[in-house]
């Protein structure tokens, strides 16, 4: 059966043009909730083409903020928004641009600091980022999940474009050298070194690469959200030397450490990381798994840290990973400090009042409860609002 072509009045509707598009539905395009990572060039780009499109709901996370050298390559940025957060000029544009557009804007390293449940409530994630960490820790979310994403990448007059699903072909883990691997763990041998190198990284890139990758990221997601078909595990690489696109396919890589899933996921839709303690989440999962039920944190928590020279103590209650080389440092006496880890909770810590979010848990975050070999994911569904309450 044909499905009837609707064509509205130019005068008055926006996206008329789009509807001589056989496959083109306006209402799937209003309806869907897009998360785009990162907003420097590649974000920029795609932003801009969500808005025009109408892409009803965008959710921009970057942690940067905008310098000069950002002017050159961000249609979105001027010279008076320096110095201030990437994720919220970009929303206000893409607001100001597509009026019909809810956005919110999200700071912070989605590394660590993005609940998975965002992952989850949105229909597809494009990736526009500039270092590995980031698109690891993506490409984990999205198969612990099982959503798609749509990675980007310049370099000078070079691009690539590729579609990550689990399930179907290889994943972005898949592609990664040991070179590559090398570079990540700088990330963790020395935490603070690391992340001043990303912060100061820089990509040689030109306003037209970021264009033409761009173009056919939102491309890709668009057909993502359309339910047509896309390439998994494949590379759309663009040579803009020699003019040359080609794809190359991915071959999928044994025992990759991405391909874990979380099963089952309950959701907890009456309870939020600010007003759920450890101790309240330890109770609901005992109740359904048994009194030797313990949570599990996907790492470790520094619980305190102690000075063994002047004998300091601090309680901590945040994540080793999200801690600088600084944070050892005594405020007392300048001296090392060691610190004491978990990364479970079973009933006889101290700081079970404390409420996840102080324990680093985020909003809409999920947190595994096991017993034995049965588990259970919970996400803090109560958040939603929280972390997806568009404008």
């Amino acid at each position: 059966m044909t499905e009837t072509i609707v064509i509205t009045d130019p005068d008055t509707d926006r996206y008329h043009t789009f509807g001589y598009i056989s496959w083109w539905q306006q209402e799937t395009v209003k309806d869907a909730v897009v998360l785009v990572v990162g907003a420097g060039a590649l974000g920029n780009e795609v932003l801009k083409n969500l808005a025009l499109m109408g892409i009803g709901n965008i959710l921009i996370a970057d942690f940067d903020t905008i310098e000069d050298s950002n002017l050159s390559r961000s249609v979105l940025f001027r010279e008076s928004d320096r110095g201030k957060a990437k994720a919220e000029v970009a929303a206000a544009a893409v607001k100001e641009l597509n009026p019909d557009v809810n956005v919110k804007a999200w700071n912070g390293d989605i590394n660590f600091e993005m609940g998975l449940g965002v992952f989850r409530h949105v229909d597809v994630v494009i990736g526009c980022l500039d270092n590995r960490e980031a698109r690891l820790s993506l490409n984990r979310f999205s198969w612990a999940i099982n959503k798609p994403w749509v990675d980007g990448a310049i370099q000078e007059l070079m691009g690539i474009v590729r579609v990550f699903w689990p399930g179907r072909g290889a994943c972005y883990e898949c592609t990664l050298t040991d070179e590559d691997y090398q570079i990540i763990g700088l990330r963790y041998s020395c935490p603070l070194l690391a992340r001043e190198n990303i912060l100061q990284g820089k990509v040689p890139t030109t306003p037209t690469s970021a264009s033409i990758v761009a173009a056919f990221q939102t491309q890709e997601a668009l057909k993502i959200i359309h339910g047509m078909e896309v390439q998994p595990g494949k590379a759309l690489m663009i040579n803009g030397l020699t003019n040359d696109i080609y794809t190359t396919k991915y071959p999928v890589k044994d025992a990759c450490m991405s391909h874990a899933t979380l099963e089952p996921i309950v959701e907890l839709t009456d309870r939020s990381s600010v007003d759920t303690t450890l101790g309240e989440l330890l109770a609901i999962s005992r109740e359904r798994l048994g009194p030797e039920t313990v949570l599990e944190f996907d790492g470790e928590l520094v619980v305190s840290m102690r000075c063994p020279d002047c004998g300091l103590e601090s309680q901590v209650l945040r994540k080793m990973a999200r801690l600088s080389e600084s944070a050892f440092t005594c405020p007392n006496c300048g001296g090392r400090r060691e610190m004491l880890l978990t990364h479970r909770i079973d009933g006889s810590e101290e700081f079970l009042s404390c409420m996840l979010a102080e324990v680093d848990i985020p909003a809409l975050g999920i947190v595994r409860a096991r017993n034995g070999s049965e588990s259970i994911y919970y996400e803090l569904t109560g958040d939603v609002n929280k972390a997806l309450g568009f404008e």
